[in-house]
């Protein structure tokens, strides 16, 4: 196994994810999903996954949208996937005249075609949003999964009333967290042995090596690339070097740690986005990585004065977006490498 940044892995080489494409066919076997999670997380790997394991009866399409900036576009990828000739809805309804059971269409990279079509294209989009939710309304057997990054009902939000909203209010949500400690582990020790890849105690380095980015896929697959090209054995200041690395330039590919940070930088509205940047200064300046809710309004308040309701709606976004955790009553950053991408950011 190879270390890959951009996440294209094979899926004989996909550690941790099998349960969660399980849960996916759960739901699917109910009704409409919609999947989300950071970037890199192993979203479309999950989709990739729950193609191979399509219970008897069912066919399953991954439609990638990532190129598509219309509804024809959009349209034309569907039709390709399913490989039939004609319209997207003669398509669609050929596969459910084909299947016993139904159809599942996984629309990956939606939220990027949602913002692009939506903006640019406002007939096109409309008539391919249409079409998809009257599919779906017109034959049960039809089933529907969007994978998006978190920013999803913001975009939604922003959107005229559309077909597609009526949709989407149906869908089951399923949030992609980070691997396990003990699968990211196993990743480390895959990529480091596929990359040949030598450490006097190598299960060791595979466990800090996973804790150290968060036991994010693609983050783990970043360090291992990082460490690959040192072409010596791991030592014990390597991974410290490699973590200071990837937050030096936050643009720098592979890392470009800055996307990880996108929603609140960029897509967040005023007041709320001047609230979210003060409460992530102050869980990225606290000594013990940690707040809980009246530590964290006390020390808001020494900056303004702030409602309750106003500073939970923003942790609700932030949670949301994956930027924050909360557990035992205590706020924290998501992971270690986010927070310190964070104190660069802002020279903290």
């Amino acid at each position: 196994m190879r270390a890959d940044p951009s996440g294209a892995v094979e899926l004989g080489e996909a550690i941790g994810r099998e349960p969660d494409a399980d849960r996916l066919w759960t739901r699917l076997l109910e009704g409409n999903a919609i999947v989300t999670g950071r970037l890199g997380v192993g979203k479309t790997t999950i989709a990739r996954l729950a193609l191979t394991k399509a219970p008897d009866g069912w066919s399953a399409q991954l439609v990638e949208l990532k190129s598509a900036r219309t509804g024809a576009e959009a349209s034309a990828a569907v039709v390709e996937a399913l490989g039939s000739p004609g319209p997207m809805r003669s398509a669609v309804e050929a596969e459910l005249a084909r299947s016993s059971a139904g159809v599942v269409l996984i629309l990956d990279d939606f939220d990027r075609w949602l913002q692009a079509a939506s903006q640019a294209d406002a007939t096109g989009f409309a008539e391919f949003t249409g079409t998809l939710a009257s599919l779906c309304a017109a034959d049960p057997k039809l089933r529907v999964v969007l994978i998006s990054n978190t920013h999803l009902d913001r975009t939604l939000a922003r959107l005229p009333p559309d077909p597609l909203l009526d949709l989407i209010e149906g869908c089951a949500r399923i949030e992609v967290d980070p691997l396990s400690p003990d699968a990211g582990a196993r990743l480390v020790m895959a990529l480091l042995l596929g990359e040949s890849v030598t450490a006097q105690d190598r299960a060791a380095v595979g466990r800090s090596l996973a804790a150290a980015c968060d036991h994010v896929p693609r983050w783990i697959h970043c360090a291992v690339a990082n460490l690959v090209t040192r072409r010596k054995p791991i030592v014990d200041d390597d991974l410290e070097r490699c973590m200071i690395e990837a937050v030096s330039d936050l643009e720098r590919l592979p890392w470009a740690l800055r996307l990880e940070l996108a929603p609140v930088l960029d897509d967040y509205q005023q007041p709320q986005r001047g609230l979210a940047l003060s409460v992530l200064d102050q869980l990225a300046l606290t000594e013990d990585e940690a707040l809980s809710f009246d530590d964290l309004r006390r020390q808001l308040a020494m900056e303004a004065t702030i409602d309750d309701d106003a500073i939970e709606r923003v942790l609700e976004q932030l949670r949301g977006d994956q930027l924050i955790r909360e557990a035992d009553g205590e706020l924290r950053f998501a992971g270690e490498l986010l927070r310190a991408a964070w104190l660069k950011l802002r020279f903290l």
